[in-house]
């Protein structure tokens, strides 16, 4: 693909002409999934092929519970575009069900800048995403502990 095209090496930064041209591997990723340069040459790419993995630090429900905050919040550092869904990213964070993560969509309990997250919201690097404690764990702890108790009965 085409990066640059006819230019003279003066208008690059000398910054980023070093990291063309040591081959820099975060350049390249960035780059690769640089949705301007896809549209710019006209490439087609399968971005549901591209494996990739969720790191996040881990938050114990205790925690969750007696914070004093009502209102749960995080920010996504995704430096890509690859056509990921934010709700796949809050549901496999929060371990939820995909019933349980439409149930708090439904309920207007996640919001990304300010606005109710869509299920066809795509991850952008930065997003900040706020999600009201309560209804959180109203739907996502109430009827499992409902089902402990029964059992125990």
């Amino acid at each position: 693909m085409t990066i640059f095209s006819r230019i003279r090496k003066e208008s690059i930064s000398k910054e980023m002409f070093n990291r063309l041209s040591e081959n820099n591997v975060d350049l390249a990723w960035e780059y690769a999934f640089s949705r301007e340069i896809r549209r710019k040459n006209n490439a087609e790419v399968d971005l549901d092929s591209v494996e990739y993995e969720i790191q996040f630090d881990e938050v114990p429900l205790e925690y969750m519970m007696t914070s004093d905050s009502e209102v749960l919040s995080f920010i996504i550092k995704c430096p890509f575009e690859f056509n990921l869904r934010l709700s796949t990213v809050v549901r496999s964070c929060l371990h939820l069900s995909s019933s349980k993560m439409n149930q708090l969509i439904d309920a207007e309990a996640i919001f990304v800048h300010g606005r109710r997250l869509q299920k066809k919201h795509k991850v952008q690097n930065g997003d900040i995403v706020k999600i009201y404690k309560n209804i959180f764990i109203n739907i996502a702890y109430n009827e499992d502990k409902q089902l402990e108790i029964n059992v125990k009965e």
